[in-house]
Protein backbone atom coordinates (compact mmCIF):
# COMPACT_ATOMS: atom_id res chain seq x y z
CA UNK A 1 0.00 0.00 0.00
CA UNK A 2 1.33 3.43 -1.48
CA UNK A 3 2.58 5.63 1.71
CA UNK A 4 1.21 9.12 2.55
CA UNK A 5 3.95 10.94 0.93
CA UNK A 6 3.42 8.89 -2.72
CA UNK A 7 -0.26 9.85 -2.96
CA UNK A 8 0.89 12.98 -2.44
CA UNK A 9 3.54 13.18 -5.12
CA UNK A 10 1.06 13.72 -8.13
CA UNK A 11 -0.94 16.42 -6.56
CA UNK A 12 2.67 18.20 -6.00
CA UNK A 13 3.89 17.44 -9.63
CA UNK A 14 0.57 19.01 -10.88
CA UNK A 15 0.77 21.93 -8.48
CA UNK A 16 4.60 22.75 -9.69
CA UNK A 17 3.25 22.42 -13.18
CA UNK A 18 0.32 24.31 -12.95
CA UNK A 19 2.86 27.36 -11.04
CA UNK A 20 5.54 27.20 -13.87
CA UNK A 21 2.49 27.51 -16.63
CA UNK A 22 1.08 31.16 -14.14
CA UNK A 23 4.49 32.06 -14.16
CA UNK A 24 5.17 32.02 -17.69
CA UNK A 25 2.03 34.19 -18.60
CA UNK A 26 2.36 36.58 -16.17
CA UNK A 27 5.95 37.25 -17.30
CA UNK A 28 4.72 37.07 -21.37
CA UNK A 29 1.20 39.70 -19.88
CA UNK A 30 4.93 41.48 -18.42
CA UNK A 31 6.66 41.73 -21.27
CA UNK A 32 3.65 42.80 -23.28
CA UNK A 33 2.47 45.64 -20.62
CA UNK A 34 6.58 46.93 -20.88
CA UNK A 35 6.18 47.37 -24.76
CA UNK A 36 3.16 48.98 -24.62
CA UNK A 37 4.78 51.54 -21.81
CA UNK A 38 7.04 52.24 -24.08
CA UNK A 39 5.26 53.89 -27.27
CA UNK A 40 6.33 57.25 -27.64
CA UNK A 41 4.65 60.71 -29.12
CA UNK A 42 6.55 62.37 -31.36
CA UNK A 43 5.57 65.98 -32.36
CA UNK A 44 7.55 67.98 -34.77
CA UNK A 45 7.11 71.95 -35.55
CA UNK A 46 7.56 72.79 -39.40
CA UNK A 47 8.53 76.04 -40.86
CA UNK A 48 8.88 75.63 -44.39
CA UNK A 49 8.84 71.86 -44.72
CA UNK A 50 11.26 69.02 -43.87
CA UNK A 51 14.34 67.39 -45.44
CA UNK A 52 13.37 64.09 -47.36
CA UNK A 53 15.66 62.18 -45.07
CA UNK A 54 14.23 63.86 -41.72
CA UNK A 55 10.85 62.93 -42.68
CA UNK A 56 11.66 59.71 -44.00
CA UNK A 57 13.21 59.00 -40.24
CA UNK A 58 9.66 60.30 -38.89
CA UNK A 59 7.95 57.96 -41.24
CA UNK A 60 10.08 55.10 -39.82
CA UNK A 61 9.16 55.63 -36.29
CA UNK A 62 5.62 55.82 -37.09
CA UNK A 63 5.83 52.43 -38.60
CA UNK A 64 7.79 51.01 -35.81
CA UNK A 65 4.74 51.81 -33.43
CA UNK A 66 5.17 55.43 -32.23
CA UNK A 67 2.67 58.04 -32.63
CA UNK A 68 4.22 60.91 -34.54
CA UNK A 69 2.36 64.37 -35.53
CA UNK A 70 3.32 67.77 -37.14
CA UNK A 71 2.37 71.10 -37.40
CA UNK A 72 3.40 74.12 -39.29
CA UNK A 73 3.33 76.17 -42.04
CA UNK A 74 4.81 74.13 -45.39
CA UNK A 75 3.77 76.02 -49.07
CA UNK A 76 1.90 73.96 -52.01
CA UNK A 77 4.69 74.22 -54.74
CA UNK A 78 5.53 71.25 -57.49
CA UNK A 79 8.27 71.19 -59.56
CA UNK A 80 8.58 68.81 -62.67
CA UNK A 81 11.40 68.42 -65.34
CA UNK A 82 10.63 67.04 -68.84
CA UNK A 83 13.59 67.24 -71.31
CA UNK A 84 13.03 69.35 -74.61
CA UNK A 85 13.72 67.80 -77.18
CA UNK A 86 16.18 69.40 -79.15
CA UNK A 87 19.64 69.49 -79.61
CA UNK A 88 19.91 72.38 -77.12
CA UNK A 89 19.86 69.98 -74.20
CA UNK A 90 17.92 72.36 -72.56
CA UNK A 91 15.56 71.08 -70.03
CA UNK A 92 12.12 72.28 -69.49
CA UNK A 93 10.58 72.90 -65.35
CA UNK A 94 7.39 73.30 -65.34
CA UNK A 95 6.61 74.80 -61.43
CA UNK A 96 2.98 75.75 -59.53
CA UNK A 97 2.46 77.68 -56.36
CA UNK A 98 0.50 79.19 -54.09
CA UNK A 99 3.03 82.77 -53.99
CA UNK A 100 5.47 84.47 -55.80
CA UNK A 101 8.65 81.98 -56.34
CA UNK A 102 11.98 82.29 -56.95
CA UNK A 103 13.93 79.14 -59.33
CA UNK A 104 17.88 78.72 -59.09
CA UNK A 105 20.38 75.79 -58.69
CA UNK A 106 22.91 75.15 -56.80
CA UNK A 107 24.62 78.18 -57.86
CA UNK A 108 21.68 80.96 -57.29
CA UNK A 109 18.74 82.60 -58.36
CA UNK A 110 17.62 82.24 -62.29
CA UNK A 111 14.60 83.86 -62.18
CA UNK A 112 11.12 84.39 -60.51
CA UNK A 113 7.52 83.15 -61.05
CA UNK A 114 4.55 84.57 -60.13
CA UNK A 115 1.44 82.67 -58.12
CA UNK A 116 0.13 80.02 -60.39
CA UNK A 117 1.34 77.88 -62.46
CA UNK A 118 4.42 78.70 -65.36
CA UNK A 119 7.36 77.02 -67.01
CA UNK A 120 11.00 77.75 -67.30
CA UNK A 121 13.51 76.62 -70.64
CA UNK A 122 16.89 76.57 -69.63
CA UNK A 123 20.44 75.18 -69.91
CA UNK A 124 23.15 74.33 -67.59
CA UNK A 125 21.28 74.01 -64.71
CA UNK A 126 24.01 72.82 -61.80
CA UNK A 127 23.06 70.75 -59.21
CA UNK A 128 19.42 70.43 -58.76
CA UNK A 129 16.78 72.73 -59.70
CA UNK A 130 14.92 74.66 -56.61
CA UNK A 131 11.47 76.47 -56.65
CA UNK A 132 10.91 78.43 -53.43
CA UNK A 133 7.66 79.73 -52.43
CA UNK A 134 6.87 81.24 -48.83
CA UNK A 135 10.18 79.38 -47.54
CA UNK A 136 9.31 75.47 -48.88
CA UNK A 137 11.64 74.92 -51.31
CA UNK A 138 10.74 71.71 -54.46
CA UNK A 139 13.63 70.35 -55.83
CA UNK A 140 13.71 68.10 -58.66
CA UNK A 141 16.95 67.01 -61.06
CA UNK A 142 17.02 68.43 -64.43
CA UNK A 143 16.78 66.27 -67.24
CA UNK A 144 17.86 65.95 -70.63
CA UNK A 145 17.42 64.57 -74.15
CA UNK A 146 19.34 61.51 -75.61
CA UNK A 147 21.14 62.22 -79.11
CA UNK A 148 18.70 62.49 -81.34
CA UNK A 149 18.66 61.19 -84.81
CA UNK A 150 18.79 63.72 -87.96
CA UNK A 151 16.46 65.47 -89.81
CA UNK A 152 15.27 64.61 -93.38
CA UNK A 153 13.56 67.98 -95.31
CA UNK A 154 11.59 66.97 -98.21
CA UNK A 155 10.48 70.26 -100.21
CA UNK A 156 11.48 72.02 -103.48
CA UNK A 157 14.61 74.45 -104.76
CA UNK A 158 13.54 77.75 -103.10
CA UNK A 159 13.45 79.75 -100.18
CA UNK A 160 11.35 77.89 -97.90
CA UNK A 161 13.50 75.15 -97.94
CA UNK A 162 17.10 77.21 -97.99
CA UNK A 163 15.88 78.53 -94.82
CA UNK A 164 14.17 75.70 -93.20
CA UNK A 165 17.35 74.15 -93.43
CA UNK A 166 19.32 76.86 -92.50
CA UNK A 167 17.20 77.09 -89.19
CA UNK A 168 17.59 73.68 -88.12
CA UNK A 169 21.21 73.29 -88.35
CA UNK A 170 21.74 76.63 -86.82
CA UNK A 171 19.75 74.98 -83.85
CA UNK A 172 21.52 71.59 -83.66
CA UNK A 173 20.05 69.61 -85.95
CA UNK A 174 21.78 67.63 -88.67
CA UNK A 175 19.80 67.64 -91.61
CA UNK A 176 19.69 65.76 -94.97
CA UNK A 177 17.96 67.02 -97.60
CA UNK A 178 15.83 65.87 -100.89
CA UNK A 179 14.93 69.04 -102.60
CA UNK A 180 12.85 68.98 -106.32
CA UNK A 181 14.03 71.10 -108.69
CA UNK A 182 11.87 69.93 -111.54
CA UNK A 183 10.39 66.60 -112.57
CA UNK A 184 13.39 65.32 -113.42
CA UNK A 185 16.23 66.89 -111.70
CA UNK A 186 16.76 66.24 -107.49
CA UNK A 187 18.94 68.36 -105.47
CA UNK A 188 20.05 66.29 -102.60
CA UNK A 189 21.93 66.79 -99.57
CA UNK A 190 23.19 64.15 -96.56
CA UNK A 191 23.74 60.65 -95.81
CA UNK A 192 20.56 59.86 -96.55
CA UNK A 193 17.64 60.52 -98.44
CA UNK A 194 15.22 58.02 -97.33
CA UNK A 195 13.56 58.16 -93.99
CA UNK A 196 14.86 55.94 -91.47
CA UNK A 197 14.01 55.31 -87.53
CA UNK A 198 17.56 53.95 -86.70
CA UNK A 199 19.40 57.32 -88.63
CA UNK A 200 16.69 60.01 -88.22
CA UNK A 201 14.23 61.69 -86.10
CA UNK A 202 11.51 63.55 -88.04
CA UNK A 203 10.75 64.41 -91.53
CA UNK A 204 9.39 67.66 -92.96
CA UNK A 205 7.57 68.04 -95.92
CA UNK A 206 7.30 71.11 -97.25
CA UNK A 207 6.64 69.71 -100.93
CA UNK A 208 2.41 68.98 -101.19
CA UNK A 209 3.89 67.39 -104.42
CA UNK A 210 4.65 64.15 -103.26
CA UNK A 211 5.11 60.25 -105.27
CA UNK A 212 3.76 57.52 -104.29
CA UNK A 213 7.07 55.38 -103.41
CA UNK A 214 8.37 58.83 -101.62
CA UNK A 215 4.39 59.07 -99.26
CA UNK A 216 4.47 55.29 -98.41
CA UNK A 217 8.02 55.07 -97.03
CA UNK A 218 7.11 58.34 -94.99
CA UNK A 219 4.27 56.35 -93.72
CA UNK A 220 6.07 53.22 -92.96
CA UNK A 221 8.85 55.77 -90.71
CA UNK A 222 6.02 57.18 -89.22
CA UNK A 223 4.25 54.05 -88.03
CA UNK A 224 7.18 52.67 -86.87
CA UNK A 225 7.70 56.03 -84.71
CA UNK A 226 9.33 58.35 -86.47
CA UNK A 227 8.28 62.21 -86.48
CA UNK A 228 6.96 64.03 -89.25
CA UNK A 229 6.15 67.58 -89.89
CA UNK A 230 4.09 69.26 -92.69
CA UNK A 231 4.02 73.00 -93.08
CA UNK A 232 2.86 75.51 -95.51
CA UNK A 233 1.62 74.35 -99.32
CA UNK A 234 2.46 70.86 -97.55
CA UNK A 235 0.06 70.79 -94.73
CA UNK A 236 -2.29 68.16 -96.35
CA UNK A 237 -0.83 66.54 -99.57
CA UNK A 238 -3.51 63.74 -100.40
CA UNK A 239 -0.99 60.87 -100.59
CA UNK A 240 -0.46 61.67 -97.17
CA UNK A 241 -4.46 62.09 -96.05
CA UNK A 242 -4.40 58.70 -94.31
CA UNK A 243 -1.91 60.58 -91.71
CA UNK A 244 -2.89 64.07 -91.33
CA UNK A 245 -5.14 65.49 -88.60
CA UNK A 246 -6.95 68.16 -89.81
CA UNK A 247 -7.62 69.43 -93.17
CA UNK A 248 -7.41 73.04 -95.17
CA UNK A 249 -10.73 74.97 -94.37
CA UNK A 250 -8.68 78.30 -95.91
CA UNK A 251 -6.31 80.09 -96.76
CA UNK A 252 -5.52 83.53 -95.80
CA UNK A 253 -3.27 85.96 -96.91
CA UNK A 254 -0.55 88.01 -94.41
CA UNK A 255 -1.36 90.91 -92.83
CA UNK A 256 0.24 93.81 -93.83
CA UNK A 257 2.29 95.83 -90.93
CA UNK A 258 2.44 92.63 -88.42
CA UNK A 259 6.01 92.53 -88.80
CA UNK A 260 6.22 95.85 -87.40
CA UNK A 261 3.87 95.73 -84.93
CA UNK A 262 5.53 92.44 -83.56
CA UNK A 263 2.98 89.65 -85.08
CA UNK A 264 5.43 88.05 -86.80
CA UNK A 265 2.80 84.99 -87.31
CA UNK A 266 0.21 87.10 -88.64
CA UNK A 267 2.38 88.62 -91.18
CA UNK A 268 2.77 85.32 -92.98
CA UNK A 269 0.45 83.72 -95.44
CA UNK A 270 -2.18 80.97 -93.36
CA UNK A 271 -3.64 77.81 -93.97
CA UNK A 272 -6.46 77.54 -91.46
CA UNK A 273 -6.92 73.69 -90.24
CA UNK A 274 -10.58 72.76 -89.51
CA UNK A 275 -12.31 69.56 -89.71
CA UNK A 276 -10.36 67.78 -86.75
CA UNK A 277 -10.18 64.26 -86.31
CA UNK A 278 -11.71 63.15 -83.05
CA UNK A 279 -7.41 62.20 -81.77
CA UNK A 280 -6.10 65.63 -82.69
CA UNK A 281 -4.49 68.24 -80.26
CA UNK A 282 -4.20 71.60 -80.98
CA UNK A 283 -1.50 72.85 -80.38
CA UNK A 284 -1.14 76.49 -81.49
CA UNK A 285 -4.33 79.07 -82.72
CA UNK A 286 -4.37 82.16 -85.20
CA UNK A 287 -7.87 84.48 -84.27
CA UNK A 288 -9.14 81.59 -82.98
CA UNK A 289 -8.46 78.86 -85.80
CA UNK A 290 -6.47 76.02 -85.12
CA UNK A 291 -2.51 76.40 -86.67
CA UNK A 292 -0.51 73.86 -85.95
CA UNK A 293 -2.24 70.58 -84.77
CA UNK A 294 -0.73 67.25 -83.68
CA UNK A 295 -2.04 63.39 -84.20
CA UNK A 296 -0.41 60.44 -82.65
CA UNK A 297 -0.42 57.57 -85.36
CA UNK A 298 0.52 54.42 -84.40
CA UNK A 299 4.38 54.81 -82.69
CA UNK A 300 5.22 58.46 -84.23
CA UNK A 301 3.63 61.85 -84.03
CA UNK A 302 2.56 63.92 -86.84
CA UNK A 303 2.59 67.48 -86.82
CA UNK A 304 0.68 69.84 -89.39
CA UNK A 305 1.62 73.77 -89.42
CA UNK A 306 -0.51 76.36 -91.54
CA UNK A 307 1.55 78.79 -91.78
CA UNK A 308 3.66 79.30 -95.11
CA UNK A 309 6.54 80.84 -96.86
CA UNK A 310 7.77 81.35 -92.91
CA UNK A 311 11.38 82.68 -95.16
CA UNK A 312 9.65 85.63 -94.78
CA UNK A 313 9.78 85.98 -91.16
CA UNK A 314 13.51 85.55 -91.36
CA UNK A 315 13.72 87.79 -94.21
CA UNK A 316 11.67 90.48 -93.49
CA UNK A 317 11.03 90.36 -89.46
CA UNK A 318 12.29 92.97 -86.95
CA UNK A 319 14.97 92.50 -85.06
CA UNK A 320 15.17 89.29 -83.10
CA UNK A 321 13.32 87.40 -85.90
CA UNK A 322 16.05 85.43 -87.15
CA UNK A 323 16.45 83.25 -83.85
CA UNK A 324 12.90 83.40 -83.53
CA UNK A 325 12.41 81.65 -86.76
CA UNK A 326 14.96 79.29 -85.91
CA UNK A 327 13.40 78.92 -82.47
CA UNK A 328 9.90 78.05 -84.61
CA UNK A 329 11.68 75.59 -86.48
CA UNK A 330 13.53 73.70 -84.00
CA UNK A 331 10.47 73.36 -81.74
CA UNK A 332 8.33 71.92 -84.53
CA UNK A 333 10.82 69.49 -85.32
CA UNK A 334 11.25 68.72 -81.62
CA UNK A 335 7.65 68.52 -80.74
CA UNK A 336 7.48 65.53 -83.32
CA UNK A 337 10.44 63.62 -82.58
CA UNK A 338 10.06 60.24 -80.78
CA UNK A 339 10.11 60.09 -76.58
CA UNK A 340 13.13 59.73 -75.24
CA UNK A 341 12.83 55.97 -74.29
CA UNK A 342 12.06 55.09 -77.77
CA UNK A 343 15.31 57.00 -79.06
CA UNK A 344 16.79 54.64 -76.86
CA UNK A 345 15.78 51.90 -77.59
CA UNK A 346 16.39 52.93 -81.65
CA UNK A 347 19.97 53.88 -80.45
CA UNK A 348 20.49 50.75 -78.19
CA UNK A 349 19.39 48.45 -80.99
CA UNK A 350 21.33 50.11 -84.22
CA UNK A 351 24.32 49.66 -81.91
CA UNK A 352 24.78 47.09 -79.37
CA UNK A 353 28.13 47.85 -78.85
CA UNK A 354 27.91 50.86 -77.19
CA UNK A 355 25.56 51.81 -74.45
CA UNK A 356 22.41 53.22 -74.86
CA UNK A 357 23.14 57.23 -74.96
CA UNK A 358 19.90 58.12 -72.78
CA UNK A 359 20.75 60.73 -69.63
CA UNK A 360 21.44 58.62 -66.49
CA UNK A 361 19.43 60.40 -64.32
CA UNK A 362 20.16 59.56 -60.16
CA UNK A 363 17.36 59.60 -57.79
CA UNK A 364 19.02 61.81 -55.28
CA UNK A 365 18.31 61.67 -51.94
CA UNK A 366 17.86 65.21 -51.72
CA UNK A 367 15.44 65.75 -54.20
CA UNK A 368 11.87 66.73 -53.05
CA UNK A 369 9.55 67.51 -56.38
CA UNK A 370 6.33 67.95 -53.94
CA UNK A 371 7.17 68.82 -50.28
CA UNK A 372 3.78 69.13 -49.03
CA UNK A 373 2.47 66.16 -50.97
CA UNK A 374 5.14 64.19 -49.61
CA UNK A 375 4.77 65.21 -45.79
CA UNK A 376 1.32 64.32 -45.74
CA UNK A 377 1.78 60.97 -47.49
CA UNK A 378 4.76 59.94 -44.74
CA UNK A 379 3.12 61.41 -41.89
CA UNK A 380 -0.59 62.37 -42.56
CA UNK A 381 -2.33 65.88 -42.46
CA UNK A 382 -1.24 68.58 -40.61
CA UNK A 383 -2.70 69.24 -36.51
CA UNK A 384 -2.95 72.23 -35.13
CA UNK A 385 -1.21 71.99 -32.08
CA UNK A 386 1.09 69.46 -30.63
CA UNK A 387 -1.14 66.95 -29.15
CA UNK A 388 -1.59 66.26 -25.30
CA UNK A 389 0.95 64.20 -24.01
CA UNK A 390 -0.29 60.17 -23.07
CA UNK A 391 -0.62 59.76 -19.26
CA UNK A 392 2.32 57.71 -17.84
CA UNK A 393 1.53 53.69 -17.45
CA UNK A 394 3.07 51.83 -15.38
CA UNK A 395 5.04 49.29 -16.59
CA UNK A 396 4.20 46.12 -14.28
CA UNK A 397 1.19 46.59 -13.11
CA UNK A 398 0.22 45.81 -9.34
CA UNK A 399 -2.11 42.28 -10.08
CA UNK A 400 1.27 41.39 -11.65
CA UNK A 401 3.16 41.93 -8.64
CA UNK A 402 0.58 39.80 -6.27
CA UNK A 403 0.52 36.97 -8.72
CA UNK A 404 4.51 36.35 -8.70
CA UNK A 405 4.21 36.65 -4.98
CA UNK A 406 1.16 33.89 -4.89
CA UNK A 407 3.48 31.58 -6.76
CA UNK A 408 6.51 32.03 -4.65
CA UNK A 409 4.48 31.20 -1.75
CA UNK A 410 2.93 28.42 -3.28
CA UNK A 411 6.53 27.14 -4.42
CA UNK A 412 7.74 27.50 -0.78
CA UNK A 413 4.75 25.71 0.53
CA UNK A 414 5.55 22.80 -1.52
CA UNK A 415 9.15 22.41 -0.75
CA UNK A 416 8.39 22.34 2.75
CA UNK A 417 5.91 20.10 2.79
CA UNK A 418 8.17 17.48 1.06
CA UNK A 419 10.95 18.32 3.22
CA UNK A 420 13.07 20.17 0.89
CA UNK A 421 14.92 22.63 2.88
Amino acid sequence: MPSRAERRQPWERAARGLGLVLLLGALVLAWRAVGRGDTRRVHVAVDGGLSPVMRDSLAALAAAGDSVSWSGSVAAVIASAEAVREPSGATRFNVVADSATALGDSLGLIDSLSAGAGTLTTEGVRGQFAANSSGTTASVAARTAPALGRVLVIGRVGWESKFTIAALEEAGWLVDARLRLSDTITVEQGRSTAPNVGAHAAVVVLDSLLGAETANSIARFVRAGGGLVLSGDAVRPRALAALTAARVTGVESGEPGAFQEGEPLHALPFHALGALTSDAVVLETRDDVSAVVARRVAAGRVIQSGYAETWRWRMQGEAGSVEAHRAHWSRLVGTAAPAEAFVARTQAAASRESAVTSPAVIPSATADPAPLASLVDALGPAQADAPASAPARDPLPPWLGAIALLLLVAEWASRRARGAS
